[in-house]
């Protein structure tokens, strides 16, 4: 069999949504960010693919947008919404006195993703007490201090709906923050939790049928 011909086969083999994440891949990895890649990039995508039309996916923590730009790229041609979370200042010494609004939007807006991006400039605490839109993804990758994990966690944690998946990034040690977070709070929330590298992730657990019978 010739090397084109096996590469054919092989094409046909790989799923359509790892086809469309290849296709998006070098537009992902031309953002700046701090995700590892490729595995947790191809999650957010793959995973915000995977969920029904309207969903609204709550990303806190965008930076410049490229974890954003795998979340929006996964609602392509659906009606599904990306809510950016984020202050858009730099909050550390590396970082300080800069905003990264305008590389945000730049990011999106070149990549057409715009129509399924609403960036929210704030703090995520203040936010998270105003929200009433149901969650179908939420993503918690903003301030990695413990009690800021928690917060974000508990603000938006009621209005995931049941089997709604919540991921953590840097769950990891040289995050405790996030870790503990993960580890003390959420992940004795969720149901069939896993990990793609320092994601954590798993799913609210469904109204169990004595509770729907109460209502």
């Amino acid at each position: 069999m010739s090397v084109r011909r096996k590469l054919k086969s092989l094409h046909r083999h790989i799923s359509p949504a790892e086809r469309a994440f290849h296709r998006v891949w070098p537009l992902i990895d031309s953002v700046e960010g701090f995700l590892v890649s490729p595995e947790q990039e191809r999650w957010l995508f793959r995973t915000a693919r995977s969920l029904p039309d309207k969903a609204n996916i709550v990303e806190i923590g965008s930076f410049k947008g490229r974890s954003t730009c795998c979340l929006a790229y996964g609602c392509m041609n659906t009606r599904k919404k990306v809510f950016a979370v984020d202050t858009f200042d730099g909050n550390s010494s590396d970082f300080a006195h800069r905003n990264f609004l305008c590389d945000f939007q730049r990011n999106i807006e070149e990549r057409g993703l715009g129509q399924y991006v609403v960036p929210i400039r704030g703090l995520s605490a203040t936010i998270g007490q105003f929200w009433n839109k149901p969650i179908h993804l939420l993503f918690i990758d903003g301030s990695h201090a413990y009690d800021d994990v928690v917060a974000d966690f508990r603000n938006f944690f009621p209005h995931v709906v049941p089997q709604g998946i919540v991921a953590f990034h840097d769950v990891v040690d040289t995050w405790p923050g996030a870790l503990k977070a993960w580890r003390d709070v959420a992940s004795h929330e969720l149901c069939q939790v896993g990990n793609r590298s320092t994601l954590a992730f798993g799913r609210k657990r469904p109204v169990s049928r004595t509770l729907d019978s109460r209502i």
